[in-house]
């Protein structure tokens, strides 16, 4: 065990450590520090200051702050007397925070600091030590690894270049925030408890700068998630608002031609608009669930009704649906897919996707380009190559059993850049194209049939060249019912 008595030099020495001239000198280093925390400084700045204080006040030649990483280390964040070399080899060595847990030790305590003597028996430890190094003033290579002396000096109160003096950087919360490691006193004697308080006012200082250093950079992170949690907002509620005036628009428009010209309408046209307006609703109810599933996916609360459906069918409600876009576009639209193919999944859902999928093909195409739906049923050896397509991030499904019914839709439009095929399928995400386009959009589309899908056991991914012309293709496989 090391004796705490070493650290207590002569008399001389502690009188005049407690002189009103030493303490003045001190405390003028100490009240210029404080003056700066009141600048609009950063905290570098502030703690190359705070460690150069140090150093002159209580007459150390070198001195160093490491701060905690967050990732186990403690590495240089300030230094005071050390030369650029030296510095960038500290910056290159930093020290493991299970070195450091190893001096925070009762047996070196002082004050509230620690001093590990060079006769320390934990200097034995040759990992512990190669942690360290020893500058000396006197060699042309500063920076040599810690051994200790040959003999143990005669004066128990002479500074070792082996000793280590380490002043705990501390929150408010008690937490270890880094510490200030002094070297090298110009007295070369080995500090006084007194000096050891004195440090530890400069290394209260460097807590105060780094505490508020966190507090404003969270702050300012606070007020930035602020600003684009309300710039979303508005943007959603914009896009919203305008996606949900097309439908009711519409509804609106025939409700209003039957009520004025219902007595003179015959039958087949009365039944057109009523067809019209309940398309209107329909697809007005598919973007409320966008709207609402995209809440209610965060909180893993979306409910499935899964069973048999006829893909085709589903197509071609989504398609009546839409039919007076296409009709007004004078789209062709290429249908492929077997009346009998059956897949398993949740028949609302599985619409909300298709809506999407067929709506941004026709919003982000120009008008009179053509756009082909077609499917085929998959066995597992034709679906090896599903998970290298399928978005970054998206979730695994079994694919040790059955078959999958692929549904492709294909459009000609401009295709989607390779820079930014990867922002697809999260939410509130436009693509440049899209924001620089006259067509609206929340950014829930891609997000909520990708949720939806994986959430039925599927998997939606996309491919696209990015040239114009060429266009994209979505992929969406579904599992195949077989009955």
């Amino acid at each position: 065990m090391v004796e705490k008595s070493p650290v207590v030099n002569g008399d001389a020495q502690k009188a005049y450590e407690e002189s009103p001239e030493y303490l003045r000198e001190v405390l003028k280093y100490a009240v210029e520090i404080g003056a700066s925390l009141r600048l609009q400084v950063d905290s570098e700045t502030l703690l190359k200051r705070i460690v150069s204080s140090a150093c002159k006040a209580l007459r150390f030649r070198y001195a160093v702050i490491y701060l905690a990483d967050g990732t186990g280390l403690f590495r240089v964040a300030a230094t005071s007397g050390i030369r650029t070399a030296e510095e960038a080899y500290l910056q290159q060595h930093p020290l493991p925070d299970s070195a450091v847990a190893r001096i925070i030790d009762e047996r070196y305590r002082i004050s509230d600091s620690y001093f590990l003597p060079a006769e320390a028996p934990i200097w034995q430890d040759k990992e512990f030590a190669s942690n360290f190094v020893v500058v000396n003033s006197s060699s042309v290579d500063v920076l040599t690894p810690v051994s200790l002396p040959a003999f143990t000096p005669s004066d128990s109160y002479a500074w070792c270049p082996e000793d280590l003096m380490v002043v705990p950087l501390v929150s408010g919360d008690d937490q270890l925030l880094g510490f200030l490691t002094p070297d090298s006193p110009l007295s070369g004697r080995r500090p006084t408890i007194e000096t050891m308080s004195l440090f530890e006012l400069f290394a209260n200082q460097a807590a105060v700068v780094i505490e508020g250093a966190r507090l404003y950079s969270e702050l300012r992170e606070a007020v930035q998630q602020a600003r684009e949690s309300e710039r979303v907002k508005n943007n959603f509620l914009l896009a919203a608002s305008h996606e949900l005036r097309t439908p009711l628009t519409a509804i609106q428009g025939y409700l209003e031609l039957l009520g004025d010209y219902g007595e003179t309408l015959d039958e087949a046209a009365r039944a057109r608009f009523i067809q019209n307006a309940r398309r209107g609703c329909d697809e007005l109810v598919l973007l409320l669930g966008n709207v609402l599933d995209a809440t209610h996916l965060d909180m893993e609360k979306v409910s499935l009704k899964s069973g048999p459906v006829y893909l085709a069918q589903s197509v071609q409600i989504i398609l009546e649906i839409l039919e007076p876009i296409t009709a007004r576009e004078r789209r062709q639209v290429s249908i492929q897919i077997d009346a009998t193919l059956l897949v398993w999944a949740d028949e609302l859902r599985l619409r909300q996707i298709l809506l999407n999928l067929l709506g941004n093909a026709l919003k982000y195409t120009p008008a009179g380009t053509g756009i082909e739906l077609a499917a085929q049923c998959m066995d597992l050896a034709s679906m090896s190559e599903l998970s290298a397509r399928a978005p970054a991030g998206s979730r695994s499904i079994d694919l040790s059993s059955g078959t999958f019914v692929v549904l492709t839709v294909h459009d000609q439009g401009p295709g989607i850049v390779l820079e930014e095929q990867a922002l697809l399928f999260t939410k509130f995400t436009r693509l440049t194209s899209a924001k620089n386009s006259m067509q609206s959009g929340a950014g829930l589309g891609l997000y909520l049939c990708r949720q939806l899908v994986e959430a039925m056991d599927g998997k939606i991914w996309m491919e696209s060249s990015g040239i114009p012309g060429e266009g994209t293709t979505f992929f969406v496989a579904f599992p195949s019912y077989t009955g």
